[in-house]
């Protein structure tokens, strides 16, 4: 049984005049894991699954890096400027609570909790 799996959403013998928008990928992964991942993913939806779990990962990343560019800039602001968006942000925080309230209440009446 080999470990190597080919990623492609591309049906067999379909011919497109559009611009491909998948690539097949060669992956090699730990036996157990290609094991396990077809035992639970079915062989149509492995490429989907792939997908989001590669996305959610990248995105987790991102995520980590926009946070760590924050800390930066948050770390080298002069005492005046952090000041100041201090201030700002306290001018801003009655019409954000409002905004807020009012999110909350069009979401209770369709039934639905906003994420916060």
């Amino acid at each position: 049984m080999s470990n190597v799996i080919n990623i492609s959403n591309k049906k067999e013998g379909t011919v497109s005049a559009e611009p491909r928008r998948y690539e097949v990928v060669s992956v090699s992964l730990p036996r157990e894991l290609v094991r396990r991942a077809n035992a639970l993913i079915p062989k149509t939806r492995r490429s989907r699954v792939i997908t989001r779990v590669l996305a959610s990962f990248l995105d987790a990343i991102e995520r980590r890096k926009v946070a760590e560019e924050y800390r930066a800039y948050y770390a080298q602001r002069t005492a005046p400027e952090a000041k100041e968006e201090r201030d700002l942000l306290a001018d801003w925080q009655v019409s954000d609570a409002e905004a807020w309230a009012i999110l909350e209440q069009q979401e209770d009446r369709r039934g639905r909790r906003p994420s916060r």
